[in-house]
């Protein structure tokens, strides 16, 4: 659905509402000042009872406030409390402080999050939420709140693609590079662990880089 068509229902919506809450006050006040005959010719019948334009309230109103003066004050009242709770309504779907909220089960279901593969995001009540697409994944959360035990780590020994951790603590590699090793080549790199894989380009010229581990031990060749 395009803005405009958006608009233009909105707009129907409460043109449709106002005009019922009119049309409503207008049967109301004729019933209460007992139909008479002063009030007009109604448009039509239904029933036997008498239905009068939604407007022709305005017309009493001026003609007859002053006979009836507590009859047109609560046909007003009437007209306001159904706005008030149009408005009311309306107020769980405003935007004045933005349109961020939780998805619901359809949303999600719509945007795809409940395959059995991909980027874990959370859990729906039993479901997980998981990212299987080319779109961006980032979280975005304080130090200690769980991005890693959360996020990372459950997605690393599912993923089937590569990935580069910056894994500051050594959390990931210690939980899941075990397991992802059975399928992956999985390459340490930290300068301040002795375990960690390394290279220098410098003494490349004597083919260190041939004899690293890793190129030894798979027999792949960089050529």
């Amino acid at each position: 659905m395009t803005p405009t068509r958006f608009l233009v229902g909105q707009f129907l919506v409460v043109f449709a509402i106002v005009i019922g809450g009119l049309w409503l006050s207008t049967e109301w006040v004729a019933a209460e000042l007992g139909f008479q005959r002063r009030l007009g010719l109604p448009w039509f019948e239904v029933l036997s009872l008498p239905v009068y334009y939604p407007w022709r309230l305005f017309e009493w109103w001026y003609a007859f406030d002053g006979y009836a003066p507590t009859v047109f004050n609560k046909s007003g009242i009437v007209v306001a409390v159904i706005g008030s709770l149009w408005r009311a309504r309306q107020s769980r779907l405003a935007t004045t402080y933005g349109s961020f909220r939780w998805a619901s089960q359809s949303e999600v279901e719509a945007a795809r999050l409940l395959r059995p593969a991909g980027v874990f995001l959370g859990r729906l009540k039993d479901p997980y939420l998981r990212h299987d697409g080319p779109e961006h994944v980032m979280p975005f959360a304080p130090n200690r709140s769980g991005k890693g035990v959360g996020l990372v780590i459950p997605t690393l020994p599912f993923w089937p693609g590569s990935a580069v951790i910056h894994d500051i603590k050594g959390d990931d590699w210690q939980l899941t590079a075990g397991w992802r090793a059975r399928f992956s080549h999985c390459l340490l790199f930290n300068l301040t662990d002795p375990r960690s894989d390394r290279y220098n380009p410098l003494l490349d010229r004597e083919g260190a880089l041939e004899r690293h581990p890793y190129w030894e031990k798979t027999g792949h060749s960089l050529l």
